[in-house]
């Protein structure tokens, strides 16, 4: 277990369409339990948390939309712990409002940024990364990202190639480069010089309002006069919505770590997915004996292998014969049935059914 110093930021604010109909912007993939058995990625991912820092100082960055969502899911968490952004902006501003909160409770504050939909099987190396990792920032005022040895050319990750070495496992960043084509990711593994993004970064507060304030000035102007002290919690809250909606829509990744050259990688030797396609969900899923995830509460299923069938329908009863590497998924107004690694042709689906029927089935 950390000290109280240390701190954990879970990004639980975004949405995607890539598990689209399963996924919506109403309720995202972070919310969502693959595999019934009660245990969303965001549930897994603050289990993980508690068992690294102290309870007060998890912190769940997310926005209005989704803040009951998240207090419904996190019921033993203080709701004071959930902090709402007003409106989505992209993680430069969300992460930089949880850095401001975090120094507010504590002006010493190492903080680990973390996405809420990783899944991450070997627990032991990962809390090992983290403890160097923020052992590291409190002596080095940079930015500290996390990267997975890659073990395929991969399209649907960003990469970071790393150049000197600053200590044992943690090196200097080049370049990144975000998911590249699959030509530029095979000279990317064949390197050796490249990892995977993993989304995880470490700082100490301090240094990293620093950072952004060379790259995101008039932002970091904005918090600091937010967070004056001579400001009530009422009166913060009040300022924080006056000027959120300004704010630029900006990834950290373009907003800052592209740009600054204080920033380092540590190699994370654990096994690490980032749910991004129906693939990489199936990887992640419980299979039967024949490879079938079996997502649904009532099934008979028959001569079929290798698939993924999800229906979130309690009192339905699916019926499935004679499927190979097929994906099923049955939602209350969406219902998909197509080849399971056909990722190119799931794009059309989205945006002919988008195209066709405008935000209905989003």
């Amino acid at each position: 277990m950390l000290g109280q110093d240390n701190f954990c930021v879970v990004l639980a604010g975004g949405f995607g369409t890539r598990l689209w109909p399963l996924s919506r912007k109403g309720m995202p993939k972070q919310f969502l339990d693959f595999n019934n058995n009660g245990r969303t990625l965001l549930k897994e991912t603050v289990e993980r948390m508690r068992r690294i820092f102290p309870e007060e100082n998890i912190i769940v960055s997310t926005n209005l939309d989704f803040y009951e969502d998240v207090c419904n899911q996190l019921p033993d968490l203080n709701p004071l712990q959930v902090l709402r952004e007003p409106v989505m902006k992209g993680t430069a501003p969300s992460i930089t409002l949880a850095s401001y909160h975090i120094r507010d409770i504590n002006p010493n504050a190492n903080i680990l940024v973390v996405p809420s939909d990783l899944v991450i099987r070997d627990e032991a190396p990962y809390i090992d990364v983290i403890e160097r990792g923020m052992s590291f920032v409190t002596d080095n005022n940079c930015i500290l990202t996390v990267g997975i040895k890659p073990t395929r050319p991969e399209t649907r990750f960003g990469y970071i190639q790393i150049d000197e070495k600053k200590a044992d496992g943690i090196y200097s960043v080049r370049t990144f480069t975000e998911k590249p084509e699959e030509a530029f990711a095979k000279v990317f593994v064949d390197s050796g010089e490249f990892y995977w993004n993993s989304g995880m970064m470490m700082w100490n507060v301090n240094a990293y309002i620093e950072i952004a304030k060379t790259h995101l000035p008039e932002m970091i102007s904005q918090f600091n006069r937010i967070y004056d002290t001579k400001h009530n919690r009422d009166e913060r809250r009040s300022l924080l919505y006056s000027v959120y909606e300004a704010f630029p829509h900006i990834s950290i990744d373009y907003g800052i770590l592209e740009k600054t050259d204080k920033v380092c990688m540590a190699i994370g030797d654990f096994s690490w997915n980032d749910i991004e396609s129906w693939d990489l969900l199936y990887d992640y899923c419980a299979k039967d004996a024949d490879g079938n995830v079996l997502g649904m509460y009532n099934y008979q299923v028959y001569n079929c292998n290798n698939s993924m069938f999800l229906c979130n329908k309690e009192k339905k009863l699916v019926v499935i014969d004679d499927l190979s590497e097929f994906l099923v998924v049955d939602t209350d107004d969406v219902l998909v049935i197509c080849r399971r690694n056909n990722e190119t042709d799931f794009k059309k689906y989205i945006n002919d059914a988008m195209l066709k029927y405008g935000e209905k089935y989003s």
